[in-house]
């Protein structure tokens, strides 16, 4: 069957009697659309465009399916840093528990905003085995690295208190205040 006339038949079926048929009908259009962007998406990351591949990565960091967390796989470990870092960007907002592995390569990224951006995703995937790799970029020069390092730690609530006790006293502001927002979360997981 086409897809245009699958399309026709789901919308039809929109308008059926029965609500369970018109659930049925919406979940089967939701998963026809999806596939359609899919491939949409993956014809827009192959571009040569730069543009238009970052739009790609954004769009397939918001799907789940396997051949968007393949792609976004291929994005993380793409030559191009824009690339590299919209996808660690998309995962931030969605994390894939299948791409932590290649997002905590991305703390080693030359590019300190690729390496920014995979310590937020990683922040945000609520695993706190993660606090450990972040904890490691507490020793990064740049205060910008390890000030999101002390937030995601803050969002994984994790931390060590004799780690993150010097960094009360950096010279940076931002990583001052991250440091001090962070002590009570330490604290607080320490009684626990």
């Amino acid at each position: 069957m086409e897809s245009t006339s699958a399309r026709e038949l789901l919308h039809a079926a929109l308008e059926d009697s029965e609500k369970e048929v018109r659930e049925a009908a919406a979940a089967a259009l939701d998963r026809l659309e999806e596939a359609c962007s899919v491939e949409r998406l993956l014809a827009n990351f192959q571009s040569e465009d730069l543009k238009t591949r970052v739009q790609a990565v954004d769009g397939l960091g918001r799907l789940h399916g396997r051949r968007a967390c393949e792609a976004l796989r291929t994005a993380l470990e793409d030559p191009l840093v824009d690339v590299r870092a919209a996808a660690a960007r998309a995962l931030e907002e969605f994390p894939q528990p299948s791409l932590l592995e290649p997002l905590m390569r991305r703390l080693e990224d030359s590019d300190s905003l690729v390496r920014r951006t995979a310590i937020r995703a990683l922040g945000s995937c609520q695993d706190p085995r993660m606090a450990a790799y972040i904890e490691t970029m507490l020793d990064d020069p740049d205060p910008l690295i390890v000030r999101d390092a002390l937030e995601a730690l803050g969002r994984l609530g994790s931390g060590h208190l004799a780690r993150v006790l010097p960094f009360t006293g950096h010279a940076d502001p931002s990583v001052r205040c991250a440091a001090l927002r962070l002590l009570p979360v330490i604290v607080e997981s320490e009684r626990d």
